[in-house]
């Protein structure tokens, strides 16, 4: 089996608009809770994370700790097992937004603050945090979803489907509006998880997705076109997670349709070195492969003797 690694380059864009930015992520056990807090109280490493500028970040309540006993305070007594707990609220806006590093900053916040209130009562709003330590300022909020009627936990009130979800995407961009920001596109299939490796790579200038692809072998019943449809088809099955994050944009749609182009010329290119293996057995195969790794490594030395250029060569 042979691997090569791809990379994807999507250059950075302008936007001509700056959006309010909303996403909800159900929490459902303690496991899920307590892994969230660790993140936003960097208890756990946070490789997005600028350590020099997390003095910067703010919290309502000291300790993830604290948080969690809130949580659990909140909650009433009787509940189903497969009830949503909390909702984990990310909040911010379009990087490109002029009101980051400004008193319009502290604004947003606040209007997000009262409109969660608003939204969800004061008493289910357990705990905010704002985050400036990464690309992009953001508010991590902590809902209780206990309905007030009932006095059960009941997310679907909120969060029940999609007409609800855009209604409160569009009420969450009319609390900011004076600020000069608008709600975001609609239809949009952005998720809440992973949100922070999300905002770490698309607030990039440059967005590069790298993975090392495996090549399945060659089996002895099939021809060459069979064996290029196979390697291509397992090629793509393992970037499906990078070509879903490149259709978050224009721009990456058309870079996953260069890569995947990418993918079937470089499939192609190795024709040649499979047909030659195909009728070889086992140890024929592995002798071919020690002659040309030293082969390739001859050549290479040759070209650093030549022209001292400097190469890393994998195999």
């Amino acid at each position: 089996m042979r691997f090569f690694t791809v990379l994807t380059r999507v250059r950075g864009f302008l936007m001509e608009n700056n959006f309010a930015i909303l996403r909800t992520e159900k929490l459902k056990t303690f496991g899920n809770i307590g892994g969230s807090l660790a993140h936003n109280f960097r208890d756990i490493e946070t490789p997005n994370a600028d350590a020099d500028r997390t003095i910067k970040n703010s919290h309502s309540l000291k300790s993830s700790d604290e948080v969690m006993n809130a949580i659990q305070l909140r909650l009433p007594e009787k509940r189903r097992s497969d009830a949503v707990l909390c909702i984990e609220h990310l909040i911010t806006a379009s990087p490109t937004w002029d009101g980051w590093g400004t008193e319009k900053e502290h604004e947003f916040f606040e209007n997000s603050k009262k409109w969660l209130e608003k939204q969800y009562g004061s008493k289910n709003v357990v705990a905010v945090s704002i985050h400036r330590d990464e690309t992009t300022p953001h508010m991590i909020a902590y809902v209780v979803p206990v309905d007030d009627a009932t006095g059960k936990l009941n997310a679907k009130k909120w969060l029940g489907g999609r007409a609800k979800m855009s209604q409160m995407q569009s009420d969450f961009a009319d609390q900011v509006r004076s600020l000069g920001l608008e709600r975001g596109i609609e239809g949009s299939k952005a998720k809440h998880t992973k949100i922070k490796e999300y905002y770490a790579k698309v607030n990039q200038d440059d967005l590069e997705i790298q993975r090392n692809v495996y090549l399945p072998d060659a089996e002895y019943d099939e021809n060459k076109y069979m064996y290029a449809e196979r390697c291509v088809k397992s090629v793509l099955k393992d970037l499906q997670s990078d070509l879903a994050l490149a259709e978050q944009t224009k721009i990456a749609r058309q870079n996953a349709q260069k890569a995947q182009k990418a993918l079937i010329d470089m499939q192609n290119d190795v024709l040649a070195y499979l047909n030659a293996k195909r009728h070889l057995n086992k140890n024929e195969r592995e002798e071919l492969d020690q002659m040309i790794k030293l082969i390739s490594q001859k050549i290479l030395d040759r070209r650093i003797e030549n022209n001292g250029f400097n190469a890393n060569f994998n195999y």
